[in-house]
């Protein structure tokens, strides 16, 4: 294991999972903001009772480049008095693809409307409310950096976020194939009470794939017990 040592990667990430439309007066007027109803939902919908972390997604008006959200939310971090963590992604919802802004570490709701009027004076435009999202199923995908810490034989503790541990797979996966094989790791009823996710990471001129597992007071063994069976059930291609 290599102690102390924190790798920055830069990637992305794909899951899936309820959303619901924000109705509060906190909001910017007119605006379209979505709350992950059960974020990990993997986790949390076998583990109830515990408290669920807030995201909320900021839905967007047009092309919003990932350059343009970062470089806005690095500028707003300066004088912001309140802590977040800001990335792009989009939300896939009823065959629409648009593009968001994933917002989480509030530590109370009610700055959401600071943080919305903020990245409107950064040049932000948000989307409209048109319709009412009520629990609705989404893909979502994120562009982001990853901080992880070597833990063992190609895994990794993030260092940004607690309870959330990675492992490197041999080979791209397709989200419908992810999801499948998901199921069938979770047939082994000692590694149930996990949230997953496809993700990878840049370097080398190539990309590394890797799996995200969320689950509360993650350990190196109960991650490597998750890694060793999704790779037994991985079939060579």
């Amino acid at each position: 294991m290599e102690a102390n040592i924190v790798y920055e990667k830069f990637g992305g990430l794909l899951k899936e999972e309820p959303l619901s439309c924000v109705d509060h007066s906190i909001l910017l007027p007119n605006t379209c903001v979505l709350e992950s109803v059960t974020p990990f939902l993997g986790y949390y919908n076998e583990a109830p009772g515990s408290i669920k972390p807030l995201y909320l997604y900021l839905v967007l008006e047009g092309d919003c480049s990932f350059e343009k959200t970062m470089r806005a939310s690095h500028k707003i971090k300066r004088t912001f008095k309140h802590p977040f963590d800001a990335v792009a992604g989009t939300v896939s919802l009823f065959g629409q693809q648009n593009q968001v802004i994933r917002v989480r570490n509030l530590d109370d709701f009610s700055h959401v409307g600071l943080l919305q009027k903020a990245f409107l004076d950064e040049g932000i435009v948000f989307k409209k409310k048109i319709r009412k999202i009520d629990n609705e199923n989404a893909l979502i995908s994120l562009t982001k950096f990853f901080y992880l810490e070597p833990v063992g034989e190609l895994m990794y503790f993030d260092k940004s976020q607690p309870h959330h541990g990675y492992f490197i797979i041999p080979r791209y996966v397709s989200w419908e194939d992810f999801k499948d094989l998901t199921k069938e790791v979770k047939y082994d009823t000692d590694l149930l009470f996990f949230d997953s996710a496809k993700a990878f990471f840049c370097e080398n001129h190539s990309i590394t794939e890797i799996v995200r597992i969320y689950r509360e007071n993650l350990t190196v063994d109960k991650l490597k017990a998750i890694r060793d069976r999704y790779l037994k059930l991985m079939k060579p291609t």
